[in-house]
Formats: structure tokens, sequence, C-alpha cells
């Protein structure tokens, strides 16, 4: 026992071993030596930074703890959720670990049977290591990883629908920061046309998505906070309701009147451009945009923003969302136990504070970002907002359908038509009736 401790403690020393507490030492992490694991990076185009990209470097290090050797696929997220109800796609073929959007992909990989739950995993002292700390994750991200009572695995990275804006241009026309959605809409018309660059041009009051189903997932902050949903406890469309159509039509007017013209054409790429270059005043989107709005080298407005929770509807319901990515073990895996050794792992605090704190991931747990290596290049107030939306906010970000796409493209002709200034209530009727349609041929038991 003494040659071993004196062994661990050389290894340390020499770097040739990771620093281990003492209840992981006592952890039998060589139990699956010799394995060999498959894991898909899924990559989404749409995340920055990714988690994917900032564990690779790490991987030496769990196969020196384990002895298990890893192949790391890159693989796009959209091969992935190529395959039909019945059939996964070829490229999850082989695989032992993947990473997923449990709000895109989970309920049609939960109703196909595709994936193993792991809660029985997390439960046994022999597979979990006893300092592994599931509730250090918050509280909603644990809950977005579960998809209709099956535990997926844990989230590895989380962002909100958030409110980012100008702090001096708030500061230099003395208006308030919006905590509600009256002062959201009184803020982007105060601010609509005022000098916002050096050069004195104008901007815009508030730039956000509006191309049809990529405008969904941050119009979700808006129909959450105005009380309404997605689906009600039937499975029908709720997000016709009064408080739903509000939100439509408040969504419609802020990109219509205080917004850049053309509006509905612009994901998050054209929106995040128009106020990195200092031509809006607010801008609502996902918060992991951060280092792209903050890029020193391209964005004009550096160093200017402030991050803030999304607004309160008029009831006081919160419009915050958390939208994570995890870690799950596919149920044809022949190397569950050993998978579930890596999942473990990949999100433990050691390895959380590491890619948090060296690539400014949005990571899961609390007590990384308790502590100040963890905030590393996040913004104090991101930081402080995304654990208070992550403890408060709604997972469903997406309609949890099995038709993801179809259902976020029939919901955005009504964004589209409220932009535009149409018929608000025609379109969303249109786009109830056409989720129905699309539930009953999609979703048959």
């Amino acid at each position: 026992m003494r040659r071993s401790r004196t062994s661990l403690i050389l290894a340390v020393i020499l770097g040739l071993a990771p620093i281990v507490s003492a209840q992981d030492a006592q952890f039998d992490w060589q139990r699956f030596k010799g394995t060999e694991l498959r894991v898909l990076l899924n990559t989404y185009r749409w995340l920055s930074p990714p988690w994917q990209q900032a564990i690779v470097p790490h991987l030496k290090d769990f196969e020196a703890r384990t002895g298990i050797k890893v192949s790391a696929t890159p693989i796009p997220g959209d091969v992935t959720r190529a395959g039909s109800e019945r059939e996964p796609s070829p490229g999850m073929s082989g695989a032992d670990v993947v990473v997923l959007a449990p709000a895109r992909e989970g309920l049609k990989y939960v109703r196909a049977g595709w994936l193993q739950p792991v809660d029985a995993f997390l439960k046994d002292a022999s597979l979990t290591a006893p300092d592994y700390g599931w509730n250090d994750f918050l509280d909603r991200t644990r809950e977005a990883m579960t998809v209709e009572g099956t535990l997926l695995g844990p989230p590895v990275q989380v962002e909100n629908v958030a409110l980012m804006y100008r702090k001096d241009l708030f500061q230099r026309y003395n208006v308030k920061v919006p905590s509600t959605l009256d002062e959201l809409e009184a803020a982007a018309k105060a601010l609509h046309g005022k000098p916002m660059i050096d050069e004195g041009q104008p901007g815009v009051g508030f730039v956000g998505r509006g191309r049809r189903a990529a405008a969904t997932s941050v119009f979700a902050g808006m129909l959450h906070a105005m009380g309404a949903t997605w689906l009600g406890p039937n499975r029908e469309p709720a997000f016709n309701t009064e408080e739903g159509i509000q939100a439509f039509e408040m969504w419609g007017r802020l990109l219509r009147l205080y917004g850049p013209p053309r509006s509905e054409n612009n994901t998050w790429y054209e929106a995040s451009a128009i106020f990195s270059q200092g031509k809006a005043a607010m801008y609502i989107d996902a918060n992991s945009l951060f280092p792209v709005i903050e890029n020193l080298q391209h964005s004009r407005v550096a160093g200017k923003i402030g991050y803030t929770l999304f607004p309160r509807g008029p009831k006081g319901h919160s419009g915050s969302t958390v939208a994570v990515w995890g870690l799950a073990v596919p149920k044809a895996s022949k190397n569950q136990q050993a998978a579930w050794l890596f999942v473990q792992w990949a999100t433990n605090k050691e390895q959380v504070l590491k890619v948090q704190s060296e690539w400014g991931v949005l990571g899961c747990r609390e007590s990384v970002w308790k502590d100040v290596r963890g905030k590393g290049k996040v913004p104090g107030d991101l930081a402080e907002s995304l654990i208070q939306a992550s403890k408060a906010g709604t997972p469903f970000w997406n309609p949890p359908v099995v038709a993801v796409d179809q259902v976020r493209e029939a919901i955005g002709a009504a964004i589209v038509t409220s932009i535009q200034g149409g018929d608000v209530r025609l379109a969303v009727r249109q786009a109830a009736a056409d989720v129905k349609r699309i539930l009953a041929e999609t979703e048959k038991k």
C-alpha cells in the first residue's frame, strides 16, 4: 500500500497521472482496461464554442486513467438525425457514446428505443465514483436530459435565450435595462434610430431571428414569458391560445417596428453580425454566442455588452430557456458500462472546470461556476444570469415532438407573417392545424 501511494505521488509530480481525490483513488477506473470505445462527437454548426472540440485534448487523460482506448469521431449532428422513426442513422452504427441535443432528437431516439437509460448506472456505487456529484448539475440541465421519464445521460453544455444589450447606449440615453416584456418594447422604441456607432450612424432598437424554423428556438422565450407553451397535456397544439397569439404579435411587432429591414430573413448568423457591428441596441438570442459578439478582431462592441435574463411576461412568467447538449449511450453498444465510465469522466468536476476555463464552454456544474477559475473567459453578468436561468427556466426551447424540424417550420411560418404585418391569428390557426397533422402522421403509437 505504501509503495503504491509513493508511486502515485511520483506519477503526479512527473505529470504521468491526473490528480485524483482520495475518494476517487478508491474507485476502480481500470476495470475495463483494454476496451475500445467509439465516441461520436456530433458537431452542431450553431454551437459556439463547442464542448466537442474542448474535450479532445484531454482524451489521453481518460485513456491513462482507465486503460480504455478512445476513438473520437466528429460527425455532423444532422447525419445522426438522418435515420427514420424506426431505424437509426448509419452514422450511429457501432457507437458507444454519442453527443446529442435532447430537445432536438431526444424524443425520437427514446421512442425508437435507441438509447440506454443511465439511471441504474448512476445509482450503482460500483460504476459511479463517490465524488461524481449528480446533484451538482444545475437543476434544469438535469431535467432537460430526461425525456419521457428516461434519463439519457449528463449534460455537457448549456445555453439560455437571453437579452444582450449595449451598456454604453443604455447609459448614454438613460434607458432602463428591461426586466419585463413591456420594458423591452419601451426600450426598443426609445433607442430605435438613435446614433449607435462612432460615426454617429443610427441603429435599430432590437434585433433577433425571424427566419421561419430558425426563429422558433428564440421565440420560445417570448412564448413562455407570455404564459403559453408548445403543446397541451394531450399533445395537442397549445401555442394558439390567446397568450400564444400575443407572443407571436409581440415578436413580430418588435422586429417590424424596431428591427432591421427584412428581419424575416435573419438567422443567428445575420442577427449577431448586425449586433456585433454596433447597429442594434438589443439582441435576444442564445447566450452561448458571446464569443461571436465579443470577438475583439471583428466586433465593434466588444466589452460594451451586458447580459441578463429574458424579460418576464405580464403575469411574471419566466422566458428563460435551458438548451443542453449531453452524452448518451446507444442501446446497441456492447460496452455500455465502459461507456458510462467515459461519460462520467467527461462530465466530472475536474473536466468541466478544464473545458470551461480553457475554452469558455458554458458548463452545467454549479460548483464550477462558483469557482473563480470556472468563470474564465465568461463575462460575469452572463455567468450570473446563466445560473439563475438554468435553475428556473424551461427545457422546452424546442417543441417536444418527434418531427422537430417539420413542426418548427410550420410555427415559423406564423412568425414570418407577424413580422410582415399579416393576419397573425389566421397564421397561428393554420400553424396549429399543420402541427396537429404532422403529429398525427409522425407519432402514431
